[in-house]
């Protein structure tokens, strides 16, 4: 466990600011969180409340920064500091060196490259701090922006695995992608 107060690093792009979630960012994610669009293709639900959004700036991120987790880094647009996603890498298998990268982006900033400069920044730090051998990402079928995304990134599709993920009441496929160390480029 680390330190009660640890919080991963801010992260800069040449348009983004990436930083840990704070309470104070509730109302802002809420506003994009609540959207079902948004979270059409995540494992987490459309936020119904306020509540629901405190919950995920207060618990589930400060358990993650508690873990030593750069996850979940608040995506921002400079110099603007209110949340329009969220990204980051957190262990998927520690002994075996391997990190899964998750990402999502409120509707208005779809299609503007702005996920994959958050995402670059996270693998740039996370590949030189936590030292993974892989880092892969899960893709719920049907979901072809975030499989372009990773595309962009590097990664590589190995496969889908068939109905491998209950959500929402109905079985999904999901589609496995990877990037290795000796295949990251900045």
């Amino acid at each position: 466990m680390m330190p009660h107060d640890w919080r991963p690093p801010t992260l800069t792009t040449k348009r983004l600011t990436l930083r840990p979630f704070t309470e104070d960012d509730a109302e802002a994610v809420f506003e994009h969180a609540k959207n079902p669009n948004v979270t059409r293709f995540t494992l987490w639900d459309a936020h119904r409340t306020l509540e629901d959004t405190f919950a995920f700036v207060r618990d589930y991120a400060l358990t993650r920064y508690r873990e030593g987790m750069a996850e979940p880094y608040a995506i921002t647009i400079t110099p603007d500091t209110r949340p329009i996603g969220a990204c980051g890498c957190f262990w998927a298998a520690k002994p075996h060196l391997t990190m899964e990268l998750g990402y999502w982006i409120a509707a208005p900033f779809w299609g503007k490259g702005l996920t994959v400069e958050a995402c670059r920044a996270v693998l740039k730090f996370v590949f030189a701090e936590y030292l993974p051998e892989r880092v892969q990402a899960r893709v719920i079928e049907g979901n072809e922006a975030s499989a372009r995304v990773l595309a962009k990134l590097g990664f590589r599709e190995e496969g889908t695995l068939r109905r491998s993920l209950l959500r929402r009441g109905k079985f999904e496929d999901v589609r496995m992608f990877s990037l290795l160390r000796g295949e990251w480029k900045e």
